[in-house]
């Protein structure tokens, strides 16, 4: 089982990557949304009642980056992760083909997030 949400984002990046190597373009940013979503409850925790709105995490999760100084986020960053949500439902069930090149803009914002996250938690330790 995973030690933390953080545990499970760095696991659902890999597979991400691992799908974009492949080619599957789709499946790909659907494992880095979840990767991102991960991110969003390690660091916001479970919300207190029900379970997290998909757009809503995103948008909260945008805030808790800011408030925390994790990560300086530019307009474009924002807006990408804020669109998650939607580009990934896009990719799950609708018929539409993403290019691998808005696929590799999701990968160095998940990789750059990720690594900003660990350095927090790790800085939070010493």
């Amino acid at each position: 089982m995973f030690e933390s949400y953080l545990e499970k984002a760095k696991q659902q990046f890999e597979a991400g990557k691992i799908l974009f190597i492949k080619g599957y373009y789709n499946d790909a940013l659907s494992r880095l949304y979840y990767a991102i979503r991960s991110i969003g409850v390690f660091l916001l925790g479970k919300p207190e009642k029900g379970k997290w709105q998909h757009s809503a995490l995103m948008k909260k999760l945008v805030m808790e980056i800011d408030r925390k100084g994790i990560l300086d986020l530019s307009r474009e960053d924002r807006k990408l992760i804020k669109d998650f949500a939607r580009i990934r439902k896009e990719a799950d069930y609708e018929l539409v083909e993403f290019p691998k090149e808005k696929v590799e803009v999701y990968i160095w914002l998940v990789e750059r997030l990720l690594k900003e996250v660990e350095n927090a938690k790790n800085d939070n330790k010493n």
